[in-house]
C-alpha cells in the first residue's frame, strides 16, 4: 500500500501531525471568511496526500462563521468520495454551536478532545465510518420495516385461521418467509452498527416438514 506522500517538499498552512495514514490538522482559534478558504484547501491537501484520517483539531477554536462551517462541509465530501474519515475535535461551547447550527454534527463524528479522537482508531471495514445521522436514519428505516413486515404476518396468520390446510400452510409459510427476512434485516443492521460486515449465517429453516 502507497505511503502518505507527507515526505514531499510541501508547506502546510497550518500544523500537520501524521501517524501512519492517521493526519492531524491543528486549526486555529478564529475560522472565517479571511482564512476559511486556506482551511479549506489544506484539509483537501491532507486527504489527497493519502490520510486515511483526517482529525481536524479545533481545541483552541473559539469562532468558526458560516465561512469556515462550509469549508469544513466540502472536506466531508471530498473525504466521502475518497474513502477517507473525518473527525472533529470541538472543545468550546462557541465553536460547537456554530457547528451544530451549520448542520455538521449529523455529517461527521465530533469528539470532546484529541485523545478521543485518536483513540477511536481507523475507519471501520468498508472504509469509512457511518455518520451519526446515516445512523438514525438507518434505524428508522428499519423500524418502519419491521413494523411494516409485522403487520404483514398478523394479516397473513389472521386470513389462515379461515382457510383449508393446504392453503392455511401456503400463507403460514408465506408469514414465515416475512419473519426470515425481517430478523435477517435486523441482524444486518447489528452487525453493521458495530463496524462487522452483515453476518450470512442465518438457519435455512426446512419447508418440506
Amino acid at each position: 500500500m502507497a505511503r502518505p506522500e507527507h515526505n514531499a517538499v510541501l508547506k502546510d498552512s497550518y500544523p500537520v501531525r501524521w501517524v501512519g495514514r492517521q493526519a492531524v490538522v491543528t486549526l486555529p482559534e478564529r475560522i472565517g471568511a479571511p482564512n476559511a478558504g486556506q482551511i479549506r484547501e489544506e484539509l483537501l491537501s491532507v486527504i489527497n496526500r493519502g490520510a486515511e484520517t483526517v482529525i481536524a483539531d479545533m481545541t483552541t477554536t473559539i469562532s468558526c462563521d458560516h465561512a469556515g462551517t462550509d469549508a469544513v462541509v466540502r472536506a466531508c465530501q471530498r473525504a466521502v468520495i475518497s474513502g477517507a474519515e473525518l473527525r472533529l475535535v470541538v472543545a468550546t461551547r462557541m465553536a460547537w454551536r456554530m457547528l451544530r447550527l451549520g448542520g455538521l454534527d449529523g455529517l461527521v463524528f465530533i469528539y470532546p478532545s484529541l485523545e478521543a479522537a485518536v483513540a477511536a482508531g481507523p475507519p471501520d471495514v468498508n472504509g469509512t465510518a457511518v455518520p451519526p445521522a446515516e445512523q438514525a436514519r438507518r434505524s428508522l428505516e428499519l423500524f418502519d420495516t419491521v413494523i411494516t413486515s409485522l403487520f404483514h404476518v398478523g394479516l397473513t396468520l389472521n386470513v389462515a385461521m379461515d382457510l383449508p390446510a393446504d392453503a392455511a400452510r401456503e400463507r403460514i409459510a408465506a408469514a414465515v418467509g416475512y419473519l426470515d427476512e425481517t430478523i435477517r434485516e435486523v441482524r444486518d443492521h447489528a452487525f453493521t452498527a458495530r463496524g462487522h460486515p452483515p453476518a450470512d449465517d442465518t438457519p435455512q429453516r426446512d419447508d418440506t416438514a
